[in-house]
């Protein structure tokens, strides 16, 4: 099984310590007898959500190229694609266009913390992002389920050299949703934090409750759609040439 992982930053203004580091760590998490292979677009110096304050435009401003990528990995045989970024960044246009599955981080971590409790706070980049996150959340049907959010407030520009902050960060905003919030999982909405630099579970050893893992989560959900034949709903996602995007 051949599953293609595409990262939302631009491999022009990401550093390449943590493009090394983040393929790493995503190899970790697969299951036995997945090959798979991190990629990062080819989207400019200025393009992606990895410079400036992190929104919905500046996310959504990689979704050309997030489509360019998948489009490619089914022309190249890879069997699945993960879209490691929790924002809907071209996941929805995508699956128009290929037939293999395209599964997004966010969405299936989403779905996936109620499982683990009721009570779920939701941890995000900034928070210029948590008017999108909110829209996010009540379009995946899961806004009910979400009794907090916290913010870490690093832009991610500054996050791979300001790492050693992450740890005792996170600690810190978790057990204040956990005291006043009341919570019971914790739902990081960026790998850039965590698993990539704080493992979920040194995470949950500190404040005693579930930490979604969502590289984990996606990457098993990837493999049962390859291992179910799972083909996609064409009335959902009838198909789409992808050259009503250009080449």
């Amino acid at each position: 099984m051949r599953i293609r992982v595409i990262r939302p930053g631009s491999k022009q203004n990401t550093d390449p310590g943590f493009m090394e580091h983040s393929a790493r760590v995503t190899a970790q998490y697969a299951p036995a007898g997945m090959e798979i292979e991190t990629v990062f677009l080819d989207a400019g110096a200025h393009g992606g959500p990895m410079t400036g304050h992190i929104n919905e435009a500046r996310i959504l401003s990689a979704a050309k190229h997030v489509v360019h990528e998948v489009v490619r990995a089914e022309k190249e045989g890879w069997d699945a694609v993960y879209l490691s970024g929790e924002y809907d960044v071209g996941a929805e246009i995508a699956r128009h266009m290929v037939k293999i599955p395209v599964v997004d981080s966010g969405t299936v971590a989403a779905h996936f913390a109620p499982l683990l409790g009721d009570r779920i706070c939701v941890l995000v980049v900034e928070d210029s992002l948590k008017a999108y996150t909110r829209k996010l959340l009540r379009r995946w049907g899961v806004a009910d389920s979400i009794t907090a959010m916290r913010t870490w407030n690093i832009p991610l520009g500054e996050l791979w050299q300001r790492r050693s902050e992450v740890k005792e960060l996170s600690i810190r905003i978790c057990k204040d949703a956990i005291e006043r919030d009341d919570v019971n999982v914790i739902l990081p909405m960026c790998t850039v934090y965590t698993p990539f630099i704080l493992p979920p579970e040194e995470l949950e050893d500190a404040i005693g409750i579930p930490v979604v893992n969502s590289v984990a989560v996606s990457l098993r959900t990837a493999a049962m759609f390859v291992d179910l034949n799972i083909r996609k709903n064409q009335k959902m996602y009838p198909d789409t040439p992808y050259e009503v995007w250009g080449e």
